[in-house]
């Protein structure tokens, strides 16, 4: 994750959809099988159509099943929500890896057909969504086999008590993205942001996020279609 600056969000069970997203010229492509619309069946034929692209995909729950699913049909890692604790990430991780290093049970359907290396262990992203896991971020970063760290700005407004859409200029919720993005820095780790909207990428940036994502594709089309069509009807 450390070379990755941009990243592309799909959560429509769109494989061509996907293949867009990753023409656009992204570092990777996320797909969203939490929040967004991606059954097991688009889930597959996403990952097939994005066959030469790095893929993560944010699985639904940190469950061993949910992770194995994921990264058995082809994926490079994982993001993992709604981890609050050092326990918790260490769960993550250790489904992300096969014995001894973990318990990920062995399978790799995709990978063996596919030619890729059938003992790797798959990536682990862990999700800093709420005021507990920003409390022991400290001890999650210090667990082996996290390879970066993901904001979920909405989620963790939430749990401050504050508004859904991100307050970027609140200053408490100013100083506690730049408390994450400061000790994640120091550990060397990588930090990303979910970013809704373009125009939000320098103040993320300026907060000291690494790599940030596009806003969901439904959300370019939607603004992409409303833009074309106040210019057509003019």
């Amino acid at each position: 994750m450390g070379d990755v600056d941009l990243a592309g969000w799909c959560q429509l069970p769109s494989p061509a959809g996907a293949e867009v997203v990753a023409a656009s010229g992204v570092d990777l492509v996320c797909v969203d099988a939490q929040h967004g619309l991606i059954g097991d069946d688009a889930l597959l034929a996403m990952l097939q159509a994005l066959r030469g692209t790095r893929v993560l995909v944010r699985v639904p729950r940190n469950a061993p099943d949910a992770i194995g699913h994921a990264l058995d049909r082809g994926a490079d890692g994982v993001i993992v929500p709604l981890v609050d604790s050092a326990d918790q990430a260490a769960a993550a991780t250790a489904a992300c890896a096969y014995p001894p290093d973990g318990h990920r049970s062995f399978g790799p359907t995709r990978h063996a057909w596919a030619g890729a290396d059938t003992s790797a262990r798959g990536g682990c992203v862990i999700m800093i969504e709420t005021l507990a896991g920003a409390r022991d971020l400290p001890a999650i970063l210090e667990v082996p086999g996290v390879d970066a760290i993901f904001v979920g700005p909405s989620d963790l407004a939430l749990s401050a008590g504050k508004p859904a859409v991100p307050p970027l200029e609140d200053e408490d919720y100013a100083a506690l993205l730049r408390s994450i993005t400061r000790q994640c820095r120091e550990a060397g780790m990588p930090v990303g942001v979910y970013c809704g909207a373009p125009a939000w990428a320098a103040r993320y940036r300026e907060l000291g996020f690494t790599w940030l994502t596009l806003p969901a594709d439904h959300a370019l089309l939607s603004t992409a279609l409303a833009a074309a069509l106040t210019e057509m009807r003019a």
